[in-house]
This record gives structure tokens, sequence and C-alpha cells, in this order.
């Protein structure tokens, strides 16, 4: 038993599994219930939030141990948690560490570490010694909690959360062990004089960039596109931390789901000597057309969602990607710039582009070439399953 602030006594919190039956269908509604005085929350499409636990619809579940549950307290749920042991993650970058994603919890110290600790439990019955996260079933998915910039909505798949979560999470004895930045960026943004200069030369021919070409991708040939973007993302991506390599089949899922509001000019593919050899990928602005219809298709949130679609005015820059043997030649800078002039001439207000590790050089360096700002600030949090007060440095 526990007393609030107002000196109402509490009953204590109990942790269920929530993999299936009534524990599942909790897991999945509480984001709904825990936001819906959440101004600045946009509620995904629940059907697509079902479809997470599907095999069927997520190939991603069927490489991955998880566990879920949820926490209840006088009857309601005040908190959720999954753990996910990904043996890629681990043997390429995290030896015996677990991930825990999909954390949400009401402002209550003692419901987040009964989650934490269902879920170091459930890690340590795999033979794992740390936890780290959140991180939502895989690191192609949302990763991190928001800890600067609560001033705005997120975009499509940014992880979005209260203020309060790090003090929850460090309160169970987690520390920062990774950051992400998400900067903001407008089409009339000017570029330096040096990405000028490269932007002049490619078009003539010359420099770095020579023989190098950039085009839109072509949605009547959605599947090859496709295909190319995925070997390209293996390989481009390869070097960053907590990047494993993505089968087809979860590479195609989402690349199904992307098309239905893919614009193309959008996505950016550079080649040379007719192979491809970077890609930028961008996507409109999903959630200022979601916002009005809480998440549901049915009876006429379908309508609503076709008519806000053509009015979004923010694009999310999500990728941007050259292979290794093709760097140092120009390439993402120039992919950037010509997406820069595609939102333009989209009539796009805004561009988001995230979410950027600390320790990506490569990436930051094409984005200090357009002065972009840095507007949120994420993180990822870790502890020992020892129970000791590891030491996390921040990267």
């Amino acid at each position: 038993m526990s007393q609030t602030a107002e000196g109402t006594t509490r009953g204590p919190v109990r942790v269920r599994a929530a993999d299936h039956g009534l524990g599942h269908r909790q897991f999945v509604r509480l984001p709904y219930a825990l936001y819906r005085r959440d101004p600045l929350w946009i509620p995904p499409l629940r059907l697509e939030e079902w479809h997470r636990w599907s095999r069927r619809h997520n190939a991603s579940l069927g490489t991955r141990w998880v566990r879920r549950f949820v926490a209840m307290r006088d009857g309601q749920v005040t908190g959720r948690i999954a753990t996910i042991v990904d043996p890629a993650f681990a043997q390429c970058w995290e030896a015996h560490t677990a991930l825990f994603g999909f954390f949400e919890c009401a402002n209550d110290v003692e419901s987040a570490t009964a989650l934490l600790t269902a879920a170091e439990a459930a890690a340590g019955s795999r033979g794992m010694r740390r936890l780290l996260g959140p991180v939502n079933l895989t690191p192609h998915d949302e990763t991190g909690i928001l800890m600067e910039g609560f001033d705005s909505p997120a975009t499509i798949q940014s992880p979005y959360n209260p203020p309060y979560y790090r003090r929850l999470l460090e309160s169970a004895g987690y520390r920062v062990a990774r950051q992400y930045y998400a900067y903001s960026a407008t089409p009339d943004d000017p570029p330096t004089p040096a990405i000028r200069r490269l932007v002049r030369s490619a078009a003539r021919g010359t420099g770095l960039a020579a023989g190098v070409t950039i085009r839109s991708v072509d949605l009547g040939r959605w599947v090859d596109e496709a295909r190319t973007l995925w070997r390209m993302y293996n390989a481009a991506f390869a070097h960053v931390w907590g990047f494993v390599p993505i089968t087809w089949e979860e590479f195609y899922q989402r690349a199904r789901r992307l098309k239905a509001f893919a614009e193309p000019e959008l996505i950016r593919i550079a080649e040379f000597a007719g192979e491809p050899v970077g890609f930028g990928l961008t996507l409109p602005d999903l959630n200022e057309a979601l916002r009005s219809i809480d998440g549901r298709l049915l009876p006429f949130g379908w309508w609503r969602l076709r008519q806000a679609v053509p009015r979004i005015r923010t694009v999310r820059f999500l990728m941007l990607g050259v292979v290794p043997e093709h760097r140092g030649r120009g390439i993402g800078p120039l992919i950037a710039y010509e997406t820069q002039q595609a939102a333009r001439r989209l009539g796009m207000a805004r561009l988001d582009l995230s979410l950027v590790q600390t320790t990506n050089a490569l990436v930051q360096r094409v984005i200090d070439g357009f002065g972009s700002p840095v507007a949120k600030v994420y993180g990822l949090f870790a502890r020992s399953l020892a129970g000791t007060d590891e030491h996390v440095a921040v990267a």
C-alpha cells in the first residue's frame, strides 16, 4: 500500500503477463487511455497497433523472443512493457543484452519499477545480463524516449512521451546509454557555400560527384524499387551502432504500408554508372492527418484521413544512406539538397530530420551543411540485471 501526495491510500501494484487474452488487449489499448488528454500525442492507427503483434503482419516477431506485461493498481492498468531478446543485436553490438520496449506508464514510480523488474526477470530467464531501451521490438522501429523538445507533436514513427518518463527510468536505476537528435529544417534554409559548390560541380559533371545522378523512386515498379532500397539500407547502415540486418520480408512489409502515402519525389535514389549507390527516404508526416481520427478508420475516419493527407505540410527525413565504397564523394549532401528542393516544390513548410545518433558523424556533417538546429533529444537507457550501479557512458 502507498499514499498519494493528498494522503489517499492506494492499493499495491501487481504485474501480469500480457501476451494473450485480456492482458494483450489491455497492453494495446493503454496508450489511448493514458494520453487521451494530451494534445501533443497523436493516436496511431489502432489496426496497425494490433497488427504489430500478429506474426502474419509482422515478420520481425519471427526472429525475436518477446514477453509482455501490464501493471495494475486498484483495478486500473497503470503501465506496460515488453522484454525483447534479439540474438542479432546481442551478437553484433551488446553481448548478453536484452531490450525493453513499448514502455508506457502513468506518473507512478512504483508501477514503473514493478514493470522494469518484471522485464529484467524475463530477460534474466534467457541468460541476459543487461537491459537496454526503450526499443519497440527492433532497431528499425521507434527508439528511445523523448528527453528534450516537449513543445511540439512527434512526427510519424517518432517516439513521444511525457517529461516524467526519464524520472521513472532513473528512479529504477536506469541511466542514459545513447542519445539521438531530431533536427528541424525548412525547404528555404540556405545550404552552405560548400554544398552549393558541390551541387554546381555535380550538375557540370565534374568534382567528387561526377557521374552521379539522382532520381525519384518509381511507384509503378515499387517491388523492384523496394528491393533496391533494402539492399542499400543493409549495406549503408551496417556500421551504425545498434543496426541489425533486416530481412526482405520485414522490409517489404514496411514498404508496402508506406506506399499508400509515399510521395515519389521525396524518395531519392543516387546512381553511378547505372548502379544504385545511395538513397534518401522522406515521408509525409501522416501524424498531421491522424490527429483528428483517434486512430479509428471506421466508420468515417478513413474519409477524414483521405481529406487531410493532401494538406500535410511537414515531412520526416527518415533515412539517408550511402553504400560504403562510394562515401566521401558528396553523395549524401546531394541527396539531402535534392530532397529539400522536392519538399519546396511540393509546398512543404517543415522538415523533421530524425533520429540521428550523436555518434553518427557522417550524417551530422550533412545536416551541418544546411544549418539545421536540434529540435528534440531522445535517449536510450540501460541497467545491469545484477542490480549494481553500472556506469553507462553517454555516447
